[in-house]
């Protein structure tokens, strides 16, 4: 090499190598609207720790037009509910998955700091719209509760009749993004005939329940998926009285039942699991013993020919008896290859192109739980509930 040009590069090196920054970078002398669009894009447990920062973050990440950028960012965790003995305290994990290899992060609460139940109540998680929960304690029916965990908040929503001589059969929530109102919807039914089915409806803030008459012959579901908010409706499986297969969604803004066509392919007797995933609905087909899904996306919502199967998961292991905790849930996608399940009491991993599927430690308990695909949110229900109470409990 030419003299000149060593010299030359040996002084550039030297140069990079002693370079030092002019002084300590502050990020809050960025522009705010750089700051919020950096901001929305962590996960849920580093914003909890930002608002302990500075008062400007705390007040951006409470800010309502905050929360709804931050719902459309936010990758989608995972919510365990746990079920130990009695005398233990429930509690729910939220669940973060990221990178690769896989990093988990937890968050903890204790449901006595979010919601005013028993503590030897069972508590049922009935939907989730928008990071918000919504609650009952399971066989009472006394009360339904709205509650966002992350935030400690919640508010009591008494049902129609204290008095009533029938049974709920399923309860759920929803958001009108028209109005920017949330709604409760129930269907109840009568054990002794001599009364119709009736759907009601609550609408946050009215203090009201509205009956909006029977709803459609074959619609009783259960359970309500707890990811299957799309579109402004609700979605489910209806397992009673139903001579043909079909979904069931419930329109918050029209406030209307409407079926949805499944794919041709599909029958009634096959085992079925409904949710949302990548913003489309999906809907797993089980089969024989269950060691075998396909899995389906509705590509384009509303309309049955567009229902595409995406994938076959095989291998998995074969359904011991027949109950609703044998039947594999999907929960996430932790890459185009890989995809979380829960089954039993486990959460399990499946690769598509080697086909194995494995244990994972992402739940160390050795109590019941749930695990559920949940979009956890900053939303308050003080900029929600347009009068109601907003209790809220300190998380410990």
């Amino acid at each position: 090499m030419n003299p000149r040009k060593r010299a030359a590069r040996s002084s550039s090196q030297g140069q990079r190598g002693n370079w030092k920054p002019k002084g300590a970078f502050n990020i809050q002398e960025l522009p705010q609207a750089l700051v919020i669009d950096i901001l929305s894009r962590l996960s849920i447990k580093a914003l909890y720790s930002c608002r302990c920062l500075c008062k400007d973050w705390l007040h951006i990440i409470h800010d309502p037009q905050f929360a709804r950028l931050h719902l459309l960012r936010s990758p989608i965790s995972i919510l365990i509910k746990t079920s130990p003995r009695a005398r233990e305290q429930r509690k729910f994990d939220l669940i973060h998955i990221a990178g690769s290899p896989m990093r988990v992060e937890r968050m903890r609460f204790a449901t006595k700091n979010v919601l005013p139940v028993c503590p030897v109540s069972v508590v049922k998680l009935m939907n989730s719209c928008n990071g918000l929960l919504c609650v009952c304690e399971w066989m009472r029916y006394d009360w339904v509760y709205v509650c966002n965990p992350i935030l400690g908040e919640y508010i009591s929503i008494p049902f129609p009749d204290r008095n009533r001589h029938y049974s709920i059969d399923f309860v759920a929530l929803g958001f009108n993004t028209r109005t920017n109102e949330y709604k409760i919807v129930q269907t109840n039914y009568y054990s002794n005939y001599a009364h119709e089915p009736e759907a009601m409806i609550y609408t946050i803030g009215t203090g009201v329940w509205r009956s909006i008459g029977k709803p459609p012959s074959g619609c009783r579901g259960g359970p309500i998926p707890f990811n299957s908010f799309l579109h402004g409706a609700l979605h489910w499986i209806p397992v009673y009285y139903c001579p043909s297969p079909s979904i069931q969604s419930f329109d918050f803004e029209r406030e209307e039942f409407r079926p949805l066509l499944l794919p041709p392919q599909v029958n009634k007797y096959n085992d079925l699991r409904l949710g949302v995933l990548k913003g489309c609905l999906f809907l797993c087909v089980f089969g024989g013993d269950g060691r075998k899904s396909d899995m389906w996306l509705m590509k384009n919502y509303g309309v049955q020919e567009s229902w595409t199967k995406v994938l076959v998961i095989e291998h998995l292991y074969p359904r011991i008896y027949s109950a609703l905790s044998n039947v594999y849930e999907p929960i996430l996608f932790l890459s185009d290859v890989e995809i979380l399940m829960a089954y039993d009491r486990f959460v399990v991993r499946y690769n598509l192109e080697t086909k194995c599927l494995e244990k994972t430690r992402i739940v160390q308990t050795r109590s019941q739980f749930q695990a559920f695909g949940y979009y956890p949110g900053f939303v308050s229900l003080h900029d929600v509930a347009n009068g109601e109470e907003v209790k809220r409990y300190i998380l410990k």
